[in-house]
């Protein structure tokens, strides 16, 4: 499984009262959408490998930013019960390889937005961990380097 995949995969199980909606490189007709929902923009920042060896730990850490949305006209505490929800849900959470260490926010990302909908954002840092094959070709020989040293 991919981070995103297990992310999505907590996020349906502990985030009940919060539709996910992906509108990541997606036509999504707002104005048909429940209230409150949510998204998420996965964004790995670095991957590397941890161990050595043929079949090294590879650690990647990153951000995902969750967007949760309501109609506006509510008030100011329109959204406090879902972003408890998805702090409860993500804070400290560990599955499959995947620890999301924090969860911060909300961020108001624009105050000044359309008017129809109130956007806020949290953002979770995450590390996850997996193994990478390095066996077979163009791992471990010295196939393509001269036969002898300069």
């Amino acid at each position: 499984m991919t981070p995103l995949e297990i992310f999505l995969d907590i996020w349906s199980q502990k985030v009940p009262s919060v539709p996910y909606v992906e509108t990541v490189n997606s036509m999504v007709a707002v104005e048909k959408l429940g209230d409150p929902w949510g998204g998420v923009i996965y964004q790995p920042a670095a991957t590397d490998d941890a161990t050595l060896g043929s079949h090294p730990e590879v650690e990647e850490k990153g951000t995902f930013l969750i967007g949760l949305f309501t109609k506006s006209g509510k008030g100011p505490a329109a959204l406090d019960g879902p972003i408890a929800e998805v702090r409860r849900a993500f804070h400290g959470a560990a599955r499959d390889g995947l620890h999301i260490e924090k969860v911060d926010g909300p961020h108001d990302v624009d105050p000044e937005a359309d008017g129809e909908w109130w956007r806020i954002v949290l953002s979770a840092s995450y590390t996850y961990y997996t193994k990478r094959d390095a066996t077979g070709p163009l791992y471990g020989d010295w196939s393509g380097f001269p036969a002898a040293f300069p």
